[in-house]
């Protein structure tokens, strides 16, 4: 009799939980983001309510089983959170090469390729300027009496070949952030003549 009684209330608990679906989906998904995480939740409640029925001395039992649903999914959302953590924490804490990721490697590789060619692509005098001044740390001063020019001269070529080159590292990052990141293969490098 007892069993009967405890089936009748079981059914009865799901029934209800049944009816209020859409709510409870609803406030499943409200909570975690996401409708098939929100499947989840209700599912488990459900499978809940059928392996272990609530107390018969619950008034309401809708209400309840709303707020075993806002229990749960809360519960889901705090242990996913969790977990992105731990991997977040494995990730930074030294698994990672010191030099980067492949991808990260490809892009610096894009971008020095732009860099160079540039560089190249400058008049071999603009070109001399530059890498005595950059590369070198000859003052500007020195390189214009060597060159028996003005340091505006020098001044004027070197922050004009300076743009280009740092465009042309800026165009380079701005082609990978508009491929998403995906390899190119055989795009020609376009670098403009710079003028002496």
């Amino acid at each position: 009799m007892i069993a009967n009684h405890s089936q009748s209330t079981s059914n009865e608990q799901l029934q209800t939980a049944l009816h209020a679906y859409p709510k409870l989906l609803s406030v499943a998904r409200r909570i975690t983001g996401c409708m098939s995480l929100a499947e989840d939740v209700v599912q488990e409640v459900l499978l809940q309510l059928i392996s272990k029925p609530l107390k018969a001395d619950i008034a309401a039992p809708a209400p309840y089983v709303m707020r075993m649903v806002r229990n749960l999914a809360t519960d889901h959302m705090r242990r996913l959170q969790y977990e992105r953590g731990l991997f977040l924490e494995e990730e930074v804490g030294g698994n990672t090469s010191a030099y980067g990721s492949p991808e990260e490697h490809l892009h610096e590789a894009q971008a020095y390729k732009a860099f160079r060619c540039t560089v190249e692509a400058m008049p071999a005098r603009t070109r001399k300027f530059y890498e005595e001044h950059y590369f070198d740390d000859v003052p500007q001063k020195t390189i214009a009496k060597e060159a028996g020019v003005s340091c505006a001269l020098v001044c004027g070529l070197l922050r004009e070949a300076h743009s280009r080159c740092l465009a042309a590292i800026s165009l380079e990052a701005a082609h990978d952030c508009d491929a998403g990141g995906t390899h190119r293969r055989n795009r020609p490098t376009r670098v403009r003549e710079i003028r002496a």
